[in-house]
């Protein structure tokens, strides 16, 4: 519904042809005025900079050249209301702009005179439309999401429900029911409708309730694999219990798997006898490997740096898949891990299931011998303003304080191959110490092409004992 002025003639009586010129102004991004003959006799424009020369090149041009001619019917349309004196409408009117734009504008007409001429007072649509697009592509995106959700989601209700094993998922903090598998509820004989929202130790007798409870408070705790051998209710035959943490998101829950063979210890259960010292619950990550840098075992912390929800999408593959060494290579690592015993500390990243880069200050040692676990690795993030590994090393710092000395003495240019070359001999000998004077792991440390290392060897009398 339109109001106008209720006493125009009182308060706008004074202003002049300039005054009007600048209201109109003021009120529109874009206003032409057009003559009888529908040309444009004037404009004015608060539009970009982009438009500074396309809109007033439209000066005397007939209105219908500068209009798409899908807004042609409407243009003339709107002419005509105006000059019939009808009351301003809203018109949205395209103009076609170099490169195949164009220039929407939502226009309102009025009549100026009685010769039939109209002046358009227009504002620019194209944030309008710009917002609309972002719109529709925010709304197609959360679309798409949902509809590979409802995918996921069917998936995994299809191999949750079909799969041979007995699965439970459990709250971890309440010991409540989320969910589990017909599979599973056949086992205590209760619909899969009934066994959500129960408690699962109350599922067992009396006399096991506490261990199962124990038990699962214990996979909380660890945030490792646990196995607890119980009886089914009512004197059945004996399960074994077989939980683990994981992650959905932010939601932490326990995956429970009923299993039938109770004397089937499963692979991942010979590096538990391997860990010792190490604290299972260590805010630290730990990682046990094999002989070959293969994962046996990790714990919650690693699970937390790599994005992981379960340890078995980490056990089995190697440490090459989620470390990156900055230039050392994982048989030379394993190798100086192996003749010294231990390597005390280095630094790495390590690259999460989601693309994050995690960077790691490690320390690995070599477990005793007879153990299934060959290595363990203990890390911890850094900062980000944490100094990385090995930096304030002392013989560069002594170097730097020579430097000091020499200013003023010998010419920069100087100094700097100087010190150039202090700082490669350094990492050469470094390498070499490194790879056990292993030249061709030394060169693919270094970067180096097997005879640019020489010629580098040569150059700084680097002998083999080096």
């Amino acid at each position: 519904m339109n109001q106008g002025f209720k006493h125009p003639e009182f308060h706008l009586s004074r202003a002049d042809d300039s005054m009007v010129a600048a209201l109109i102004a003021a009120a529109s991004d874009l206003t032409l005025v057009v003559g009888a003959d529908d040309v444009i006799k004037d404009i004015s424009h608060s539009l970009d900079d982009s438009l500074a020369m396309a809109i007033p090149a439209w000066y005397g041009q007939p209105l219908e050249s500068v209009v798409h001619d899908n807004s042609l019917p409407l243009m003339r349309k709107m002419l005509r209301s105006a000059r019939s004196g009808k009351p301003a409408q809203r018109f949205d009117i395209s103009h076609p702009l170099q490169g195949g734009q164009q220039l929407p504008v939502q226009y309102r007409a009025m009549r100026i005179d009685s010769d039939g001429r109209v002046v358009l007072m227009g504002r620019d649509l194209r944030p309008v439309a710009d917002l609309q697009s972002r719109l529709l592509t925010n709304r197609q995106s959360l679309e798409q999401n949902a509809k590979r959700q409802k995918q996921a989601e069917a998936h995994y209700r299809l191999l949750f429900e079909t799969t041979s094993e007995a699965l439970v998922i459990l709250d971890p903090a309440s010991g409540r029911i989320r969910d589990a598998n017909p599979r599973a509820s056949r086992q205590f004989g209760v619909s899969p409708a009934d066994m959500a929202g129960r408690k699962f130790a109350g599922l067992f007798d009396k006399a096991q309730q506490p261990e199962v409870q124990a038990f699962l408070a214990g996979v909380l705790a660890v945030g490792t694999q646990q196995r607890l051998t119980v009886k089914m209710p009512g004197g059945g035959k004996e399960i074994l219990l077989d939980a683990d943490l994981f992650r959905a998101g932010d939601l932490r829950l326990i995956l429970v798997r009923l299993l039938d063979d109770v004397g089937h210890e499963g692979a991942e259960a010979a590096p538990e006898t391997s860990l010792g010292n190490l604290v299972r619950g260590a805010a630290e990550a730990v990682i046990l490997t094999d002989e070959d840098g293969k994962i046996l075992w990790a714990n919650e912390s690693f699970l937390a740096i790599a994005q992981l929800p379960l340890a078995a999408q980490a056990v089995g593959r190697s440490l090459d898949d989620f470390f990156q060494w900055g230039g050392l290579e994982l048989d030379v690592l394993l190798a100086n891990v192996r003749r010294h015993g231990r390597v005390p500390l280095f630094a790495g990243a390590v690259r999460g299931a989601l693309g994050q880069i995690a960077e790691v200050d490690l320390s690995a040692i070599a477990m005793p011998s007879g153990s299934p676990a060959r290595f363990g690795l203990v890390m911890r993030p850094r900062a980000g303003d944490e100094p990385r590994s090995g930096q304030g090393n002392s013989d560069l710092t002594r170097t730097a304080e020579n430097l000091i000395e020499m200013i003023g003495r010998v010419p920069l240019k100087d100094l700097v191959r100087d010190t150039t070359d202090v700082i490669e001999r350094m990492c050469i000998e470094a390498a070499l110490k490194l790879t056990g004077n292993n030249r061709a792991s030394t060169a693919r440390v270094l970067g180096l092409s097997r005879q640019a290392l020489y010629l580098k060897l040569h150059r700084y009398g680097i002998t083999d004992e080096g």
